[in-house]
């Protein structure tokens, strides 16, 4: 008898699931036709409860989103725990009861929001230069915007370049036409929607993650270029930072294939010049990260090493892919929907 319950339940959870699936995208805003661009969107955003109505059962179809109503929906988006701070961080988000207090403060404690003004504007329309520049710093590539600035294909982008291209790129948000991307113009509560809904979708998509051992790249996959050479007296890390695994991603394009490469590497530097370059095993890596090696990560190449001063005076320094270094060129990869990524190791 009990097992027959469970199955029964079991039956029921699936015929729910399944009439839930197949109400997906349905708006039940009273202003949003059912043919709309933008219908699908906006139902499966309020479904996911990324974005709300304006009340009375509408959904605002044609308004301005608002700056405020934006950082509200990132923080859904990203689900991020409301922050409420003694002291708001600008100069106009100061008044704790105000519906959007603590979603501005929550955002800009994780870098969604810069400080460059110390007016936040909660209740101006967003841009879609804005948008584009709160959703990629919401995602934690603000670092890699600067990199990718050169990479922006519109020619009247010319403050946030680089975070209009990795929208672009991840499929976020596209441009008015081939060569114009209306920077300053304001963004609709639908393209809000639909820009939130695509963001939502490559956080979750599905990416494929092989590790090889003979360090090879498998044929038709586009490999990250390592940075090797010297800058001034310290050697430069022949691992790949993000800027490389964009690029590569880029030429790959969706649905392609990266390949990452993660051999460990040990350079021996004296008097700022390389004199030893050798790849390691992973046990070797292992055995040196036992004996206690000093370890860092560098922030400007996104990758760890270890390091020791010997007793002539040269500095030894393996580089490698931490699992933390790996998951987060995974994570880039993912965003920029590439299917594949291979570990060569």
């Amino acid at each position: 008898m009990l097992r027959f319950c469970r199955c029964l339940m079991a039956l029921m959870l699936a015929l729910v699931l399944t009439l839930s699936v197949g109400a997906a995208g349905k708006t039940t805003f009273s202003d949003v036709p059912e043919r709309h661009w933008a219908a699908q969107s906006i139902g499966r955003c309020a479904q996911l409860g990324l974005i709300q109505g304006v009340g009375g059962g509408k959904f605002g179809l044609g308004q301005t989103m608002t700056r405020a109503a934006y950082a509200t929906a990132l923080c859904r988006l990203m689900g991020w725990e409301l922050i409420s701070p003694e002291m708001g961080s600008f100069t106009d988000n100061q008044n704790s009861a105000k519906w959007y207090y603590s979603a501005i403060e929550t955002a800009y404690a994780h870098g969604a929001l810069t400080g460059e003004s110390r007016q936040f504007r909660p209740n101006d329309a967003i841009t879609r230069e804005e948008m584009a520049k709160m959703t990629v710093r919401a995602l934690g590539l603000s670092v890699l915007a600067g990199a990718a600035a050169e990479d922006c294909p519109f020619a009247d982008v010319s403050v946030a370049q680089g975070y209009v291209a990795l929208a672009y790129r991840m499929g976020l948000i596209t441009g008015v036409n081939r060569y114009s991307f209306d920077p300053k113009a304001a963004a609709t509560r639908e393209q809000a929607a639909a820009v939130l809904l695509r963001a939502y979708d490559r956080l979750h998509g599905t990416i494929s993650v092989t590790e090889t051992a003979d360090g090879a790249a498998p044929s038709g996959c586009v490999t990250v270029q390592s940075i090797i050479g010297e800058s001034g007296s310290v050697p430069v890390s022949p691992r790949a930072p993000m800027e490389g695994v964009y690029t590569a991603a880029v030429k790959a394009g969706g649905g392609g294939s990266v390949a990452l490469r993660a051999v460990p590497l040990m350079q021996v530097t004296r008097d700022g010049k390389v004199t030893d370059t050798r790849e390691l095993s992973e046990g070797e890596l292992l055995e040196l990260l036992s004996e206690g090696m000093r370890v860092h990560r560098s922030a400007q190449h996104e990758s760890s090493c270890i390091y020791r001063t010997e007793k002539d005076g040269s500095v030894t320094v393996v580089w490698y892919e931490s699992e933390a270094d790996i998951a987060g060129k995974v994570e880039l990869c993912r965003l920029l929907g590439i299917g594949t990524v291979y570990v060569l190791k």
